[in-house]
């Protein structure tokens, strides 16, 4: 059993995709491959031995992890085990701080690109413009619900960024059932709404034929706040 400090909770396919940084500072992406083809975890996974879930940002957790997955563009991923994760206690506030500040960095070129030697990471971005909620219609004709940021980082500005982030999708439901389906928010507005000061983001890469495609994986405002996880489409 390996101890995960969890920085992501994310809506994937029919299931969720989870991160988080090691003791020793190393990300970590418990996973198992499914029928589908994607390497994901289901919602059993984030249940202990009494169904009570415990995976979420800022939980600190023993999970089984298995072995490395070397395949892939994901060299965080690693195989979970049949044992059940243990909840080994919540972040303080100012340990959650802190762990930010640690694991902040300042450039996406350590997480895209031929040369990336991983796909996750955290930042703080230098100004975040807004963010979004609405529904939008994809290639295959489908509608999705699909929260989106634009912030700034190291003198570059990173537009309509999709956010997978389970708790920021419930987050941004209630403002959905009053309006025509679409809203907008700036971030002092968000501070103003939930009483937070601060933001930090997890950011992860998804490389598809050579190509890099960044996710904000995870929203942490702090002082820290919760919402209820969204895992509908």
């Amino acid at each position: 059993m390996v101890e995960i400090t969890i920085l992501a909770l994310t809506r994937l396919s029919d299931g969720v995709c989870v991160a988080g940084i090691t003791s020793d500072g190393k990300w970590i992406r418990p996973t198992r491959p499914n029928p589908s083809g994607w390497r994901q975890l289901e919602y059993s996974d984030c249940k202990d031995e009494s169904g009570r879930w415990i995976i979420r940002k800022g939980n600190m957790v023993r999970m089984d992890l298995i072995r490395p997955i070397l395949e892939g563009a994901h060299s965080e991923d690693w195989l979970v085990g049949a044992k059940k994760p243990e909840l080994v206690g919540e972040l303080s506030e100012q340990d959650y701080k802190r762990l930010c500040k640690k694991l902040v960095e300042g450039t996406t070129d350590l997480i895209k690109g031929s040369g990336a030697k991983r796909s996750l990471m955290m930042i703080h971005p230098d100004s975040v413009e807004s963010f979004s909620f609405g529904f939008e219609t994809d290639w295959e004709g489908e509608r999705k619900y699909i929260p989106r940021c634009t912030f700034h980082l190291g003198g570059i500005a990173y537009r309509n960024m999709g956010i997978t982030d389970a708790e920021w999708r419930g987050y941004g439901r209630k403002y959905l059932k009053n309006s025509s389906g679409f809203k907008r928010l700036q971030l002092s507005e968000i501070f103003a709404d939930t009483g937070t000061k601060d933001c930090w983001l997890t950011l992860g890469a998804n490389r598809v034929k050579s190509t890099d495609y960044l996710l904000v994986v995870g929203i942490h405002l702090l002082p820290v706040i919760h919402f209820q996880m969204d895992f509908k489409r």
